[in-house]
């Protein structure tokens, strides 16, 4: 039975975000489980609702998945918390607002709302549900920050392994995370080449981080000006989503109140992708 559910948890751990369906030779490949018994396994996966058949093309995420992770993502209560606290956010046309829950080493979008650029398009790729591993955008990074460093090194470490996800430069992270507990925010540029986040932790009473929001859009909108006026929404909109929830024995990082004054630091160079502190304009 234990091997069962082991394999069953295989092959919706399968599914990634770029892919929607697998056919059954497809998922024996990526979980090295013989095709007979990804079959079986499937079909009753399909019959209590996890997975869902496509004719001719094999299998995907069922809907049964969206109930439980609802219940998930209201227990922890990070779209509660930033309810009302998102308000004025968006400034200029081309920017949008994300928010993020921190899943294990991944962030989960939840929200997003845009400001159309002067095309009328929306000007991010991501979308509501997207996963991607927490390190490669600004919500998940801002949240791993409020996390000590031993933790963040066992979520990337336990993602990579079970996901099979290449590793960050552990050290470059490292140094971009404890720049960022330091501020109390941070400006991401590694989600999408040509486009800038900037993006604080939503935490809950204990301070252990539930999730991010951040302001992100073309890095062109992100002037000096404009990015000090961002920072300074940004982190007032963390603050006023913070949760009074207790998290009875929770251990985390005491990080100081960010700062008033944020563009005061050197300048970042053009290959300094991830830095705090913003490229001068």
């Amino acid at each position: 039975m234990v091997s069962a559910v082991g394999k069953a948890a295989a092959l919706l751990r399968a599914f990634d975000p770029g892919v929607d369906v697998l056919s059954t030779r497809a998922l024996a490949a990526r979980t090295g489980i013989p095709r007979s018994t990804v079959h079986v396994l499937a079909t009753t996966l399909a019959t209590e609702g996890l997975l869902e058949t496509v004719p001719g093309r094999g299998w995907r995420l069922g809907p049964l998945l969206v109930g439980l992770a609802g219940q998930i993502i209201e227990r922890t209560g990070l779209v509660a918390a930033v309810e009302g606290a998102l308000s004025g956010l968006l400034r200029h046309a081309g920017q949008e607002v994300h928010v993020g829950q921190l899943v294990g080493g991944w962030v989960v979008y939840l929200h997003r709302e845009a400001a159309p650029d002067s095309m009328g398009r929306a000007t991010m790729d991501n979308r509501v549900g997207l996963r991607a591993p927490a390190w490669r955008g600004g919500c998940g990074k801002a949240a791993l920050a409020r996390l000590e460093p031993a933790e963040v090194d066992e979520r990337i470490a336990r993602l990579c392994r079970d996901e099979g996800v290449d590793p960050p430069d552990r050290a470059l992270l490292a140094d971009e995370l404890a720049a960022a507990r330091g501020a109390g925010y941070l400006v991401s540029s590694s989600f999408q080449a040509g486009r800038t986040s900037v993006a604080a932790a939503v935490v809950d009473g204990d301070a252990r981080p539930l999730g991010g929001l951040s302001v992100a859009g073309p890095t062109r909108l992100f002037t000096r000006a404009v990015l000090g006026r961002t920072v300074e929404d940004v982190v007032a909109a963390a603050g006023r989503a913070r949760l009074t929830v207790c998290t009875p024995g929770a251990r985390s990082v005491a990080v100081p109140a960010p700062r008033r004054s944020p563009i005061t630091g050197p300048t970042a160079g053009p290959t300094q992708r991830n830095a705090v502190v913003p490229p001068r304009r």
